[in-house]
């Protein structure tokens, strides 16, 4: 089975990255994943979307996902715009940088009731860990905690790989507390 998942997140976020990040967490993991960027005018604070299929077969569709099973909001801004859940499976899931519940945050998108809807404060989590406002790998680990997509540990064996040295150590810690600091509904 494939899975599609849709990021959405600003430049300077990292939801490229992160999708990147997800993806090559996926292949150490043995499966196959495909992950591609589309934005307009690279600037910082601009919407960027970024794309990942995963699958235990080849993956042979390189389209934009227009029906993703997952729906990733990188930016707490965004998370509160209807638009990010437009064609969201039946049982799908929204993770969500979010300082709100996650009914709350269902009400607020209109995410029905048949999917899954996760919160963590990733802003809060980065600021801690990171001591900047990147939470792309805050969001990934309550992705991976929720979804049960990719193992945490693969997770974090890719942003120490991305991020040599004390960086990558802090991503990795800010990946294991967006899993524990998850909340689903």
């Amino acid at each position: 089975m494939i899975y599609e998942i849709r990021l959405h997140g600003r430049g300077g976020q990292g939801a490229v990255l992160a999708g990147r990040l997800l993806g090559e967490a996926l292949m150490n993991a043995g499966h196959y994943a495909q992950s591609y960027p589309e934005f307009g005018a690279e600037r910082s604070g601009a919407p960027v979307t970024a794309f990942l299929r995963t699958s235990d077969l080849p993956i042979e569709v390189r389209s934009p996902i227009s029906r993703p099973d997952i729906v990733v909001v990188i930016d707490p801004y965004l998370s509160v715009d209807r638009q990010v859940i437009d064609g969201l499976r039946d049982g799908g899931l929204v993770v969500a940088n979010a300082a709100l519940a996650p009914d709350k945050l269902r009400g607020v998108l209109g995410v029905p009731a048949g999917c899954r809807v996760a919160t963590v404060n990733a802003t809060k989590i980065a600021l801690e860990v990171l001591g900047r406002n990147n939470p792309n790998t805050a969001v990934l680990g309550a992705l991976a905690e929720v979804s049960k997509i990719v193992q945490l540990e693969f997770l974090m064996d890719a942003a120490k790989r991305a991020f040599p040295g004390r960086v990558g150590e802090l991503n990795a810690q800010a990946i294991r507390r967006g899993a524990e600091e998850a909340v689903v509904a």
